[in-house]
């Protein structure tokens, strides 16, 4: 468009405005051929700078966008995460001990017993007092206490009160030799020997699992 301009205004500058000698006009009209072309040069000028206004406008827009397209890529580039596909065989070892620390089983059947007894996974073979108690009536992880058993005067409100604060408990512990003392909020037990929970069917306690 602007090359057109230039074109047509050396035309009629050819023609009407810089030959004096080629015409004998009037002075009215070589007055509009000089505004005619003045007004030319106004409207190249003006769309020459149109043009260059533009040109800046989209190449700071072009700009902008390749901005974001970086800022994108980077972002890409530091969540990225390399994958190895061969795992050392030493890697592997520790992953599949750190599998079997993590198994979880329960005891079957569930025991108590008194301090002699060993506490562990019970089985029947295996004959230990489960150390991972649970209440199922009032969801309260079941207490154990070493070597002494509860006092007669103990009763529902006692424990509901105090679970599992020991200071408040130790009120109503007594020494007892061999003796273990199982409690919940809303049950108790002393145990002297293995017995099988299932025995016991008071006690609404179930075995929570024990890390393998």
């Amino acid at each position: 468009m602007a090359d057109d301009l230039d074109d047509l205004l050396d035309e009629v500058e050819s023609k009407f405005c810089c030959s004096t000698s080629a015409s004998k006009q009037s002075s009215y009209v070589s007055k509009q051929m000089d505004q005619m072309c003045a007004n030319l040069k106004d409207k190249q000028q003006s769309r020459k700078k149109e043009l260059n206004m533009r040109m800046k406008r989209a190449e700071h827009e072009n700009d902008d966008i390749d901005a974001m397209l970086q800022e994108i890529l980077d972002d890409d580039d530091d969540d990225y995460q390399p994958i190895s596909t061969h795992e050392p065989i030493s890697a592997k070892t520790s992953t599949s001990d750190s599998c079997s620390q993590t198994m979880l089983k329960k005891c079957c059947p569930v025991f108590l017993g008194g301090s002699s007894v060993l506490h562990g996974i019970g089985t029947s073979i295996s004959q230990r007092a489960c150390d991972r108690l649970r209440c199922t009536s009032c969801d309260f992880s079941v207490l154990m206490f070493e070597d002494h058993e509860w006092d007669s005067s103990c009763n529902y409100l006692f424990f509901r009160n105090n679970m599992p604060d020991y200071h408040k408990l130790k009120g109503k512990l007594k020494k007892r030799k061999g003796g273990r003392a199982y409690a919940c909020q809303c049950s108790w037990h002393s145990a002297l020997s293995l017995s099988d929970l299932r025995e016991q069917q008071q006690l609404k306690w179930v075995c929570g699992k024990h890390k393998a």
